[in-house]
Formats: C-alpha cells, sequence, structure tokens
C-alpha cells in the first residue's frame, strides 16, 4: 500500500525521485503520532520563543541607564542558557516525529542541504557557549558583553533559518532534482521559495509574548514575597514587552498569505482551517487579557491561564502548519494509508521516558525560576544602595 502512495504522489507531480517510505511503517497510528508531534513541537517553539525574547530584551538592556531595565536584563542573562537547553531537549522529540511520519521527504530535504544542515549542532553549541560566556563573566569582564549576546542571538536565527529551509524543501519534491543538478555536493538553501521568511517570523512572533509573560510570572513571586513595588514594575513592564508580539504576529500572517495568496486562500477555506485560525485567535485574546489582569495581582492564576492562551495560540499555528504540509503534499500522499506494524511496547517506552523528562524539566523550572528573580532583585538593591 506505501509503495502505491508514492508511486501515486510521484506520477502526481511529474517525478519517480521520491522514496517509498519506511517498510516497517508506522509502530502506532498516525494521528497519536501526530499529537505527540504537535505537543513537543509546541513546547520546542515556546523555549525557542523565551530565549530569543528574552535575548532582544537583554540586548536592549544593556543600553540602558534605568536601574529597573537592567535588573531585567540580568534576570533573562541569567535565564538564557536554561532556555538553550530547553530549546535543545524539547526539539529532539518534534525532529523524531517528522522523520517517522515524513521520513522519505525529510531526508530528502537534509541530503540536499547537506552542508547547511550538519552545521545545525555546532552553530548551537556557539549560542550555547556565548549566553554562558555572559552569564558566568558578565560582571568580571563586562566590556563587549553585547557583542556575545548579539552573537549568539544570530546563531540561534540562523539555525531557524536553516530548519525553514529544508522544511519547506522537504514539501517541494518537484524542486529536488533540479536542485541535486546544480549542487550535487548539498551546498544550497532552498532559493526561490517566497515563504521563507515570513514563516520565519511567524514561528518567531510569539518571542516577547512569551519573554513578557516571565517578566510577569516574576512579577507575582516579588509580589507573593513582599516586594510590592517590584513585582508591579516587572509586571507592567512585561505586559509592555508582551503587546510587542501583536503587531509582528500580524505582519508575519500577512507576509504568509501574500507570498502564495492562492495557496493560502484555498487552506483557509477549509472548514478544519478555519476553526485552528479561530482557536488560535481566541487563545491569543485570553492571553493578551489575563496578561493584562496578572499586572497588581498576587495569585498565579491569571499568569498561569495567560500562558496556557499563548500555549493554545502555538499549538493552533502548529497544527495549521501540518495542515498545509500534507495539503501541499498533494492528493497522492495520505499517512492513513501507510501500514502499521504495531510496536506498543517501544511506545510505552517512549511515552514514559517523554513523561519522566517532562516532568524533570518542569521541577527544573520550578526551582531555578524562583532563584533567578530573587538573584536580579537582590542585584537590584545594591545598584540601588550604590546610586
Amino acid at each position: 500500500m506505501s509503495s502505491i502512495v508514492i508511486t501515486s504522489l510521484s506520477a502526481a507531480i511529474g517525478l519517480d525521485i521520491i522514496p517509498a517510505p519506511d517498510p516497517l511503517g508506522y509502530p502506532v497510528p498516525a494521528w497519536i503520532l501526530q499529537a505527540l508531534s504537535y505537543f513537543t513541537l509546541t513546547l520546542h517553539l515556546l523555549a525557542m520563543n523565551f530565549t530569543i525574547g528574552g535575548s532582544v530584551i537583554l540586548l536592549w538592556s544593556m543600553f540602558s541607564k534605568k536601574p529597573d531595565n537592567k535588573d531585567i536584563g540580568r534576570f533573562f542573562g541569567a535565564g538564557l542558557p536554561l532556555g538553550v537547553s530547553y530549546i535543545v531537549t524539547l526539539g529532539i522529540p518534534p525532529l523524531l516525529f517528522v522523520q517517522v511520519l515524513y521520513g522519505q521527504f525529510f531526508y530528502s530535504s537534509s541530503v540536499l542541504l547537506g552542508s547547511f544542515w550538519i552545521q545545525v549542532i555546532p552553530v548551537l553549541l556557539l549560542a550555547y557557549t556565548g549566553y554562558y560566556y555572559h552569564k558566568f563573566l558578565r560582571d568580571t569582564r563586562p566590556r563587549l558583553q553585547w557583542l556575545v549576546i548579539l552573537a549568539s542571538l544570530i546563531l540561534l536565527l540562523y539555525v531557524g533559518y536553516i530548519y525553514v529551509n529544508n522544511l519547506t524543501l522537504a514539501m517541494s519534491p518537484e524542486k529536488w532534482s533540479g536542485l541535486y543538478k546544480a549542487y550535487p555536493g548539498g551546498g544550497t538553501l532552498h532559493h526561490g521559495e517566497p515563504t521563507i521568511h515570513s514563516r520565519l517570523l511567524l514561528f518567531l512572533s510569539g518571542a516577547f509574548a512569551v519573554a513578557g509573560i516571565a517578566l510577569i510570572w516574576r512579577g507575582a513571586k516579588f509580589i507573593k514575597w513582599g516586594w510590592q513595588e517590584l513585582g508591579r514594575k516587572s509586571q507592567q513592564k512585561g505586559f509592555k514587552i508582551f503587546l510587542i508580539s501583536i503587531p509582528i504576529w500580524i505582519i508575519a500572517a500577512i507576509g504568509v498569505y501574500f507570498s502564495r495568496p492562492d495557496e493560502i486562500s484555498t487552506m483557509l477555506s477549509l472548514d478544519n482551517s478555519k476553526l485552528l485560525l479561530g482557536i488560535g485567535i481566541v487563545s491569543a485574546v485570553f492571553a493578551t487579557l489575563f496578561a493584562f489582569l496578572a499586572v497588581g495581582k498576587r495569585g498565579l492564576i491569571f499568569p498561569l491561564i495567560s500562558s496556557l492562551g499563548v500555549f493554545g495560540a502555538v499549538l493552533s499555528m502548529v497544527i495549521f502548519r501540518d495542515t498545509v504540509r500534507i495539503k501541499e503534499l498533494g492528493p497522492g500522499f495520505d499517512l492513513s494509508a501507510i501500514p502499521v506494524n504495531y510496536q506498543w511496547g517501544m511506545f510505552i517506552i517512549f511515552v514514559v521516558t517523554l513523561v519522566v523528562g517532562l516532568a524533570f524539566l518542569i521541577f527544573t523550572f520550578v526551582k531555578v525560576f524562583p532563584a533567578l528573580a530573587e538573584k536580579s532583585r537582590e542585584r537590584l538593591n545594591k545598584e540601588t544602595a550604590a546610586v
């Protein structure tokens, strides 16, 4: 059945270069793999948004003379290494699911982008090193720290750019033959794809929302500990930063639409696409509303609801993205037609490992986040006293 699917897809686009899927088939039904892919990719994007948004805020704080802004910068400077570790840890599961679900497409595009794709790990390590360099040496070697953070931010954006190139090329098998003939050594990106930059901006549009919510959570902790004024200022700054994501999201969405208006219009005409768009908008509205209501409040319920709203908005975007991918692969590709050879034992081991890993990440966050908030507060008190 799987060979029939690929043959019909190849015929539909006039190519015979698409490899057959794994003959072992899927270990569990495709919808389970898709659901886990959506969940883990959403977590990965949230970690990425925190790190990207936090990096920009940290850079801005380095050129500010206000103690409050310096304090916010120190908070993110201490937390960004943790953000990169979450990016890597939470990025592994969705990458594995893409390889299982769309392996014949993803591996082919990875080979075509080979010399760039192989750069991902060393570039990530360089960015990681830069964030740790800043965290441990920002006081003893303060000169040019802004340059270190800027370089690390650019490296992370470069990795994201490579990923978007790879995943969009995986949806364009009609271009593989031409790219291979022109660059047989794998030294090319997905040239001529009009949606790459707007797609990347769309995935990063939540950066300031996630970073802003982090400051709102921080402010709630301050208020809980009795530092009312510090908490209120942190929450106010966090909400203002949160709002920056709204125009960025609008610009990115417009960019995606006008880069391929006919295809996007066709996608938006589908009922499930309208539903996903509606869920995303409602989730974003809830996130914004409760981020506003959280300002000046001691409790954690408002920041929690706001965080869930951002999660829902990103999740709907992730599902919509996969819907677009399946649509672009054409009528000849059907996930449900791939055979399933059940391996429930291995699947249960994976799920248990995933749950334990997520529990450990949550435990780490719960332990580290208050410490980051308290250290930044202590530093601010010292700087204020010195002034």
